[in-house]
């Protein structure tokens, strides 16, 4: 709870900082909230700074309570081979792009609107694939589940973690309950690896993977992010 909250108290400052230093430049004066918001130049990079803040916080959290050095507190442990783990990423993605078309996916989601330009683009793919991935398992699968495993046991945490972990998300998707579900079942299968694996590390590179599919579906579909108005 500590971790959530310094996160988003520091991500909610920096974001604020963000965009007062946007406005006073005089010819982005005319964005609004709103469509700063809706602009990941905007609002990657103070969410980046956040989570970097962030894994300072919890290094320190982890100082706290023991001498053990910090990923190995976490059981961010890689695995011999790092190749398995991100095909199994692909394939769970290909997998869910499967199953979700037998879903009522809104045709529009509020994420879409970050897939404007190359440039915007290429920074989403950076972000996607490694940043958020990795504080998003550190914090899931490296602080919550084990603590939500020690006290409600395996089935109950995990449920539990992958519910919170796709309602983290639903602010880009619309609220709408089919892409929600198709979350957690990633949530699920992320959560299953990291306890079946020990590794924080494993779930990672599933994670990984798992975007890096989606990203590389829009690359081939928008020339190589050349024309994202195929998206539209």
């Amino acid at each position: 709870m500590l971790i959530a909250f310094f996160y988003l108290i520091a991500t909610g400052l920096l974001t604020a900082i963000t965009f007062g230093m946007i406005h006073a430049v005089p010819r982005w004066r005319h964005f609004n909230v709103a469509q700063l918001a809706a602009e990941p130049l905007a609002v990657i990079p103070p969410q980046t700074i956040g989570y970097i803040l962030t894994l300072f916080f919890m290094i320190l959290v982890v100082k706290r309570g023991t001498a053990t050095p910090f990923f190995r507190a976490v059981k961010f442990r890689w695995p011999t081979t790092l190749l398995p783990y991100i095909a199994a990423g692909f394939v769970l993605s290909f997998l869910i792009q499967i199953a979700s078309s037998f879903l009522p996916i809104p045709k529009s989601l509020p994420i879409d609107e970050f897939f404007k330009t190359t440039h915007a683009a290429w920074v989403l793919a950076v972000f996607g694939i490694v940043i958020a991935p990795f504080f998003e398992e550190l914090f899931f699968r490296g602080f919550l589940y084990p603590v939500l495993v020690r006290r409600i046991g395996f089935f109950a945490a995990t449920v539990l973690t992958s519910l919170l972990f796709a309602l983290t998300h639903e602010g880009q998707l619309a609220h709408a309950w089919a892409p929600l579900l198709v979350l957690f079942v990633v949530g699920v299968v992320l959560t299953y690896i990291r306890a079946r694996t020990q590794s924080v590390a494993c779930s990672f590179l599933v994670h990984a993977g798992y975007n890096g599919f989606l990203f590389c579906m829009i690359f081939v579909a928008t020339g190589g992010f050349r024309h994202m108005d195929k998206l539209r």
